[in-house]
């Protein structure tokens, strides 16, 4: 039986939906297969005594259980100025939305304490995070995206006329970094935009300002890999939202674990097969060259005006895991788990076979203090 900490919390503005994941995560997992360890991140990492328990987490200043810590592939309770160790850690699985539990960071800390984790990496967690690198990877890729320009709390008002003027109203706002259509807004005409960029700015000193489209689909398809090749789910289109989906759309209107009945979608989505195999190609496409593990979604528009599709952004941890997106392949939560916990252990090992290490210490200690002097000028 492996030991498996299931991460979620964090600090960001999805941390409701990173706890919501995680309970689900935590129902579905193979419990003959894992042994589950929690880790609520707060103010630190808890061990909470009652996991399955929202309220739990509904307090602000509620007990979440005993303070804990990963260091070198093992989990350790701390109190007060005592360490014990509680297990090692075979594997993480990240519930994270958003922040630093999906930008990144987190999966940073996971390899400096040589902990396997089922997400993409650091370079790919970062990218998906950050909406403009991420449309400038894609340009590169030749991925299609829409108009759109960057703008920094504090430019002048001359660089936001510049982007006004090379895409044209309406625009849509939104802040770089943030996750579930957090602080996004349509704008009209330059009184909305300067409007909404106040709104947009408290969530990110970095916004991207970006073509509307008024009349089109969003598509969603995610993405997972196993045994080294990736396979791209059955698309869903969602539906119900006004001008675009909101956080309230997916997640405060039954979008937040979607089920084949629910009137939140449409799933499979009807689109013809060229159009479902192009979506499909792209995301594999990407999952690829960022070399991503794990689960990912990809979020499309079809613009219904002339046919064009366009990659909106990349989500490296996305709600509930993205399981209801292989619900017709007969793969349940438990299975997505089994697939990215193995392949995240499997990805680990082969890390570990690579060459970390030179001859240099070696070379300065049998030549003494005069060879550090005359080669460290070459470095």
């Amino acid at each position: 039986m492996k030991n498996l900490a299931i991460i979620f919390g964090g600090n960001s503005c999805e941390k409701d939906i990173s706890i919501i994941t995680a309970i689900q995560a935590m129902e579905a997992v193979d419990k003959t297969k894992y042994k589950i360890y929690p880790m609520f991140w707060k103010d630190g990492f808890y061990l909470p005594e009652n996991p399955n328990e929202i309220k739990t987490y509904s307090r602000p200043n509620g007990d979440v259980g005993k303070k804990v810590v990963l260091d070198q592939g093992a989990l350790f309770a701390l109190k007060k100025s005592k360490i014990k160790k509680i297990a090692n850690i075979d594997c993480a699985l990240l519930c994270t939305h958003g922040g630093l539990g999906e930008n990144g960071a987190l999966q940073g800390y996971l390899e400096v304490n040589r902990i396997p984790y089922t997400s993409p990496g650091v370079l790919a967690s970062a990218i998906g995070m950050d909406k403009s690198v991420c449309k400038m990877f894609c340009k590169r890729l030749s991925l299609p995206v829409l108009p759109y320009g960057t703008i920094f709390e504090g430019e002048s008002g001359e660089c936001l006329d510049k982007i006004v003027a090379r895409i044209g109203f309406p625009l849509i706002v939104k802040p770089a970094k943030q996750g579930s259509s957090i602080g996004i807004s349509i704008c009209k005409n330059q009184e909305e935009l300067e409007e909404n960029l106040k709104v947009a700015f408290i969530y990110d000193k970095k916004v991207v300002i970006e073509k509307a489209l008024t009349d089109f689909k969003e598509i969603n398809c995610a993405c997972i890999k196993s045994k080294d090749k990736a396979y791209p789910s059955t698309l869903e289109e969602p539906v119900g939202w006004q001008e675009f989906l909101t956080f309230e759309d997916k997640y405060m209107s039954g979008g937040g674990k979607i089920s084949k009945t629910s009137a939140k979608r449409i799933f499979p989505a009807e689109l013809n097969e060229n159009e479902s195999k192009k979506i499909q190609n792209m995301t594999v496409k990407l999952y690829s060259a960022l070399e991503c593990k794990g689960i990912i979604r990809c979020d499309f528009m079809l613009d219904n005006t002339n046919g064009e599709i366009y990659l909106n952004e990349i989500n490296t941890i996305p709600g509930s895991l993205a399981g209801y997106l292989y619900e017709d392949r007969d793969l349940r939560l438990k299975d997505i788990i089994n697939i990215t916990v193995e392949e995240a252990i499997k990805d680990f090992k082969e890390q570990k076979e690579s060459c970390y290490s030179s001859k240099v210490l070696q070379y300065y200690a049998n030549n003494g203090a005069n060879a550090c002097k005359t080669s460290i000028k070459n470095v």
